[in-house]
């Protein structure tokens, strides 16, 4: 019996102690788990969940017994169907009523307004608080494009701790930076530091980023305006969300990832036996790599380029002077 045609809550260990109990005399409990090789604890846990599902009973003397399955299993099927169809009807119920529930939504923002302020502006000393309660509250990729990586907000200890967390919680991280960054002598060891984190880096120039801002999931966008001492814009509406993702995803499509310098030579190497047609086996040999390793490291580059395909991959080195 398979996964799909196993009866509904009977799991692995139990269909494994009722099938045996069909094929054997009443026995006791601890009879079972003798001949199973099982803990009588286990056992009897187990026996508990068939008793449950009544697929099994015991007698005054202790013994298990078990019922002709087509009646025991037949009559929990059809409970669990009679359960479905009142599901179903509920369900149903609630579907109706849905337009109601739409109608009455729509007289409460008539009678309060709008649930949520559509923007916000938020003085520089308070942007701290507002970043840390926009970690806390949204879920989703946090996606920012930056002018000034070396200053602001995101460099405060608590910010960073904050960073950290989501990072071990598994969230999605990219950035963007502007090209110019590249020239300073401490940078390489400062995006090494984010991207080991876990962030994904990629950098546009200069003038390609013309707005500073932060993506936090759903929960909202955090916008720097222009001059000195500015203050910030906290967007929340849906559709401010969903066209700074659009745009956020454009300028992300024309920057440029760069390689590690730890992974240079060995990507710089593969890459020219790449363009001089060297199959991957061939790669693999010339280099001292198994053809796995090979794959995974060209599928790598692949994604790290943001192709789809080698032809793409080529084209993409050769504009950023990795090979000529």
């Amino acid at each position: 019996m398979n996964a799909q045609s196993r009866p509904v809550g009977l799991g692995e260990d139990a269909e494994q102690l009722y099938r045996h109990m069909l094929r054997s005399a009443p026995r006791s409990v601890g009879e079972h788990a003798d001949t199973l090789g099982w803990q009588a604890g286990e056992t009897e846990h187990v026996l508990q969940q068939l008793e449950a599902m009544r697929l099994v009973r015991r007698t005054p003397e202790g013994l298990v017994r078990v019922d002709d399955p087509r009646a025991s299993v037949g009559r929990l099927l059809d409970n669990e169907e009679a359960a479905l169809d009142e599901r179903r009807r509920h369900l149903l119920d609630l579907r109706g009523s849905l337009e109601s529930f739409e109608s009455d939504y729509r007289r409460g923002l008539q009678l309060s307004g709008p649930r949520v302020p559509p923007w916000e502006q938020v003085a520089p000393a308070e942007v701290i608080g507002v970043i840390e309660h926009l970690f806390r509250t949204s879920d989703g990729p946090i996606l920012q494009v930056t002018a000034k990586p070396t200053s602001g907000p995101g460099h405060q200890d608590s910010v960073h701790r904050h960073w950290a967390s989501l990072v071990a919680s598994g969230r999605q991280l990219r950035t963007i930076f502007p090209l110019s960054v590249l020239n300073d002598p401490g940078w390489d060891a400062f995006a090494h530091r984010r991207a080991a984190s876990g962030e994904h880096q990629r950098y546009l120039t200069d003038d390609a980023i013309r707005v500073e801002f932060g993506i936090f999931g759903r929960s909202g966008v955090l916008l720097e305006e222009t001059g000195p001492d500015a203050d910030y814009l906290l967007l929340r509406p849906p559709a401010m969300l969903d066209a700074f993702s659009i745009l956020f995803d454009e300028l992300w499509r024309r920057a440029q990832p760069l390689l590690s310098r730890e992974a240079t030579a060995e990507d710089v190497t593969l890459l020219e036996l790449l363009s001089l047609g060297f199959k991957d086996e061939a790669i693999a040999r010339q280099m001292g790599l198994g053809l796995r390793t090979v794959r995974r490291r060209v599928a790598a580059l692949m994604d790290e380029h943001g192709v789809d395909t080698r032809f793409q991959l080529g084209l993409a080195v050769c504009r950023r002077g990795l090979l000529p």
